[in-house]
């Protein structure tokens, strides 16, 4: 099957690293891949070089459109440019099937009268100009299946439910060396309890929900052993601001640690729990993988979550910016190793069972065949 995506740009971002799971779950399976994409949106990002050089392992044909820059006049001529640039691209690709991974892409083959798939990565797009229904959708979960039906118009025999999966390399621990060392670089002592967080830093991830759980909430004597790491980077300076201030004021200030962002997979093997309190989310495909990794999780209740984790069995779920509900849960399994140790195996079984890149190739595989 020969395949098109529709990437708009490689950033530090969900979609970005959905596409190239997705892209190596295809190539694996036999399947020929053509992308057309705005490019890295940092030419001097590591971390986004190495994603780039992902997608070039693949052997895949990438072809790059210039993206708006400059003042008004310059975007407006660039954007009309590279429309025209990707009409011509689609236009001559002899595809099977023109997958849009950045919804607002979708006007392009619509305006071609293509067949096209494409994936809802979250709850927050919105009908313009940009965004055409398609001929498959894709849902992440539950949550966007009904938000594609009920607020973009999407028919209902035409979603499906496809969660995100990821690499198998996550349920593999590092030495135990590794996981000293690593702390041991941070300054965070051996008996701490380490509670994690990653993702990208911005109001809406909730980071003073969980710092409000373990300074307010917690009873000293546990409070004081907890030590938070959270890996990620900031959104821009307000949210630097933001929580640099929250911090600045906390009793808990000299407990925080955070970690510029890079490759989560060592981190989560040192947590003791990893939370995820975002106030909103498109899947929160972070506490798959700390799930992967064996780390007892807790979520927010959040697009997602009922995909992910049966409460109290796999993992924990908790009210959308309840700091007192989040502070009982790691409460009780702070003080109930042998249950945190039992979720988390469970956890781990369920993401391996059901949250793979092969899980989540096969199953989109499904959808591509009702276009064909």
């Amino acid at each position: 099957m020969k395949i098109l995506f529709l990437l708009s740009r490689i950033e530090k971002s969900g979609v970005t690293l959905h596409t190239l799971d997705l892209a190596q779950g295809l190539v694996k399976q036999g399947h020929q891949i053509t992308m057309i994409t705005g490019g890295v949106t940092d030419d001097n990002n590591e971390y986004l070089i190495k994603i780039l050089d992902g997608f070039n392992a693949l052997n895949i044909e990438i072809k790059t459109f210039k993206t708006p820059k400059g003042n008004i006049i310059n975007r407006i001529l660039t954007s009309i440019s590279s429309i025209f640039q990707i009409l011509v691209w689609i236009s001559i690709s002899k595809t099977d099937i023109i997958h849009s991974q950045s919804p607002y892409m979708t006007f392009l083959p619509w305006m071609l009268g293509k067949k096209f798939i494409t994936t809802v990565h979250n709850v927050q797009l919105v009908e313009n100009l940009k965004y055409k229904n398609p001929t498959q959708l894709i849902a992440i979960s539950r949550e966007s299946k009904s938000y594609a039906i009920e607020t973009l118009g999407a028919k209902s025999n035409r979603v499906s439910v496809v969660c995100h999966g990821i690499s198998k390399r996550y349920e593999n621990t590092i030495p135990e060396s590794e996981k000293i060392a690593l702390k041991a670089k941070y300054g965070i002592l051996e008996n701490s309890i380490i509670i994690g967080f990653v993702g990208r830093i911005t109001l809406e991830k909730g980071l003073d929900v969980l710092i409000s759980a373990v300074e307010h909430h917690l009873p000293h004597a546990l409070s004081d052993k907890i030590h938070l790491i959270f890996l990620g980077d900031y959104f821009n300076e307000e949210d630097k601001k933001w929580l640099e201030d929250i911090i600045s004021k906390s009793s808990i200030a000299k407990q925080i640690t955070i970690v510029p962002f890079q490759d989560p997979k060592p981190f989560y093997h040192i947590f003791d729990v990893f939370v995820l309190p975002s106030l909103s989310e498109a899947f929160g495909l972070v506490c798959v993988e700390a799930m992967m990794s064996g780390c007892c999780t807790i979520r927010t209740d959040t697009n997602g979550a009922l995909d992910q984790i049966t409460h109290g069995e796999d993992g924990f779920i908790f009210q959308n910016g309840d700091a007192r509900e989040l502070s009982q849960i790691i409460e009780l399994i702070i003080q109930n190793p042998n249950l945190k140790k039992a979720v988390a195996r469970k956890g781990k079984e369920k993401a391996i069972a059901n949250f793979t890149v092969d899980a989540m190739t096969s199953k989109t595989v499904v959808i591509y065949q009702k276009i064909i």
